[in-house]
């Protein structure tokens, strides 16, 4: 088996490199800005809990109380360990080598990240005043495609 080296841009967790500003939020880290809150201490501190087994890969006990929830098919449910494994989940599913995959110039690194894993050819559309634009992503869908 051969391994195929990607030309693939790196995230870099934690805090933004901007020097200019003092607070800067990361928010494409998806990372929380105000720690762990004082419900999941008091939670996480349960001396009851046991950490030393991988968890439910299928997520099978979550998505029956989602479910009952929210009273839809748990069938239909998708957990992840966070958005990153679920877009992979996503682009794994649905994406074949050479899909073209239109994505907002600043969107979220990883839809290009495991779109281009896969594959998929990436093109941005430009976005007005950092905002998503409809119009922008339909003049880049190529001819034929809609």
């Amino acid at each position: 088996m051969r391994f195929k080296r990607l030309n693939i841009e790196t995230y870099e967790p934690g805090k933004s490199s901007l020097k200019r500003f003092h607070q800067v939020v990361k928010l494409s880290a998806n990372e929380s800005a105000l720690g762990v809150s004082s419900k999941a201490k008091k939670i996480l501190s349960n001396k009851n809990l046991s950490f030393f087994r991988y968890p439910d890969g299928k997520s099978n006990a979550l998505r029956r109380q989602i479910s009952k929830k929210f009273k839809c098919n748990e069938d239909r449910i998708i957990c992840g360990a966070g958005s990153d494994e679920v877009i992979q989940m996503l682009c794994q599913l649905f994406l074949n080598p050479k899909d073209e995959v239109i994505l907002p110039q600043y969107s979220f690194l990883m839809y290009r990240i495991y779109a281009k894993i896969v594959g998929a050819k990436v093109i941005f559309a430009k976005e007005n005043n950092f905002k998503v634009s409809i119009p922008e992503i339909i003049k880049n869908v190529s001819k034929g495609r809609i």
